[in-house]
């Protein structure tokens, strides 16, 4: 066994990086955004005018190693010999044709900034000499971004092929590896804090690099205006299997007091009274107790939907857990396992997203009681960052969120509407004064038009331009009957712009669920909650890393595997870019420069 001395390393609270290329980047028009949505993204960064310059190696390499900061409460990490030492190895032009994202990685950062967030588990500098703690970290994130088991992991560190370089990168001796025991060792006694130190790091550092937006760049937006953040989540099955779909946490605790969910809903349950039920039921996924089940219906909102149960009172969220059977007309899946919210700050210069995780659930918990927390959170992380834009599905669409959003981050609700029972009646809408879209109608039942949204009183103007002088019939059908047909006050040139109001937190009735800060349906709107689509990414990136199932026990390291596989996906963000841009620059090099 060969020791190495890892010497002591100060903190980096904060970085600044005032010359960072990347400010470079453009903006494109509304027009041109709009324009290329059918396009591939990676088609649509190629269009950009200075993508290339930017992001092709031989322009990334005189920025190496890209620095990253060190927030959060870590100790300072104190020297010590240890039997692996990571450091960053320098950046000799590579064969990008033979690298993945993460042996570019590698390259591109120098990670030891995170060693003291892995060395909070030393609490005594007695013992046999450890491995680097940041080797046997960073080691982790490799083995999630291969799908690999530890056994796995240690297998490819000592292969002939690939294990040479993983263990210089990563500061290992291939003569004295770390057993699969210690890769397991460490996973389960890393706190999730440290975790989201990493990925709040990573953020940060790119961030300083202006790479990660810390302003909005959707095209038209105010340049002193938030950044746009999309909201979704995504279900992850436990590790364990279901064997009972009443399961309760109190199911996997000792049988003192513990009754059973299934039998008081009227099923056959268990009683509890063998030695098998002593520890905890023998139908609970034990390893897994706050896992949950749901039957997950694919629909947001009870609006006109076929597959929409037949009890009058269903819930008006994607997922939902029924007592018995779900009915026969409904189409869903079953699902037992944990759910993993996301906060994706959307980049309209290079068409992605940054992911930043939030709240890890039992499945059973609805969407929208996860977003507050995960926001609040999120505001704790990186206190300096403004949102001005907040898009998610009609789930979000309760009064609580949208309150929030208008008033304590004062951002515009880009968020699908949540519809309830009366919402396409003639007569409830006029009496209301708004359509089944919180569109606000006039008097006579002709729907307003939007005039532009305040940014800084945060309020919708709505005019009706002399509607009724162009259009014979109200815009709300049926409503020609119950209206007035006196002659309107503002039908006169007086008046160019006829009827109008102003909403701010509220609709015309003091409703919240249908307010919103544009028309819904027009052309900016769909342009807006296009881009949540965006979120979507993230589940498909976890799917191709096999983490729709949870790949350890518990919802504690469900989460830490959420953590990780976006902190990877935040700078496999900027190694894709790298990729696109050095291929066209293979295929199209810059002209030699003449000379004089």
């Amino acid at each position: 066994m060969k020791t190495r001395w890892v010497p002591a390393q100060p903190l980096t609270r904060e970085l600044h990086i005032p010359n960072s290329p990347f400010q470079q980047l453009q903006r494109q028009t509304r027009a041109e955004l709009a324009a290329g949505r059918a396009l591939p993204a990676a088609e649509r960064r190629l269009q950009l005018p200075n993508f290339v310059a930017l992001f092709r190696w031989e322009a990334i390499r005189p920025l190496l190693p890209l620095k990253l900061p060190t927030p959060g409460e870590a100790s300072p990490w104190r020297g010590r010999l240890c039997r692996s030492y990571y450091q960053w190895q320098g950046a000799v032009d590579p064969c990008l044709q033979e690298l993945d994202e993460f042996d570019l990685l590698l390259r591109l950062f120098d990670f030891s900034p995170w060693r003291p967030y892995f060395a909070e588990r030393f609490h005594s500098q007695y013992g046999p000499p450890p491995f680097d703690p940041l080797s046997l970290g960073l080691g982790m994130f490799l083995a999630h971004y291969q799908s690999w088991d530890w056994v796995r992991l240690v297998g490819e560190l000592r292969s002939p092929a690939r294990g040479g370089d993983y263990c210089r990168r990563l500061g290992f001796d291939p003569a004295d590896l770390p057993a699969a025991s210690t890769f397991r060792m460490a996973f389960a006694l890393t706190r999730l804090a440290w975790l989201t130190a990493c990925q709040d790091s990573l953020a940060q550092g790119l961030m300083a690099y202006q790479l990660i937006p810390t302003r909005s760049t959707f095209p038209g937006d105010p340049p002193e205006g938030g950044v746009s953040i999309a909201t979704d989540c995504q279900l992850i099955a436990s590790r364990s299997r279901m064997q009972c779909s009443h399961q309760v946490p109190a199911c996997s605790q000792p049988a003192a007091a513990r009754t059973c969910p299934a039998r008081e809903a009227g099923k056959e349950g268990c009683a509890c009274d063998t030695p098998t039920c002593q520890e905890h039921c023998r139908f609970a996924a034990w390893r897994d107790p706050q896992a949950a089940y749901v039957y997950y219906v694919g629909s947001n909102q009870p609006g006109p939907n076929p597959n929409t149960p037949r009890p009058a009172k269903a819930p008006s969220q994607q997922s939902r857990t029924l007592a018995g059977k779900p009915a026969s007309n409904v189409r869903g899946k079953h699902h037992f396992g944990y759910k993993s919210k996301a906060f994706n700050i959307i980049d309209d210069r290079l068409f992605l997203i940054w992911p930043l995780t939030g709240p890890t659930s039992p499945a059973n918990r609805n969407d929208h009681l996860l977003t507050l927390p995960g926001l609040q959170h999120l505001h704790e992380r990186f206190p300096s960052l403004k949102i001005g834009e907040l898009l998610g599905d009609a789930g979000e669409g309760y009064d609580e969120i949208l309150r929030f959003v208008h008033q304590d981050l004062q951002a515009l609700r880009t968020i699908r509407l949540r519809h309830t029972e009366g919402d396409d009646d003639p007569l409830t809408c006029l009496q209301r004064g708004y359509d089944r879209n919180g569109i606000p109608l006039c008097p006579h039942g002709y729907r307003l038009s939007s005039n532009g949204h305040d940014y800084q009183r945060h309020a919708t103007k709505w005019v009706c331009r002399l509607k009724c002088a162009h259009k014979g019939d109200p815009d709300i059908s049926g409503a020609a009957a119950a209206i007035s047909h006196s002659t309107c006050p503002f039908a006169d040139p007086a008046h160019p712009l006829g009827f109008s109001l102003t909403t701010t937190l509220t609709l015309p009735d003091g409703s919240i669920r249908l307010a919103r800060d544009m028309q819904v349906g027009s052309d900016p709107w769909q342009l807006r909650i296009g881009r949540q689509s965006y979120a979507e990414s993230r589940n498909a990136t976890q799917a191709r890393r096999h983490l729709k199932r949870s790949p350890a026990f518990g919802l504690p390291n469900t989460a830490k595997a959420m953590w990780i596989s976006d902190t990877l996906s935040l700078a496999f963000n900027l190694t894709r870019l790298i990729f696109e841009a050095s291929r066209q620059a293979a295929r199209h090099p810059p002209p030699a420069a003449q000379p004089p």
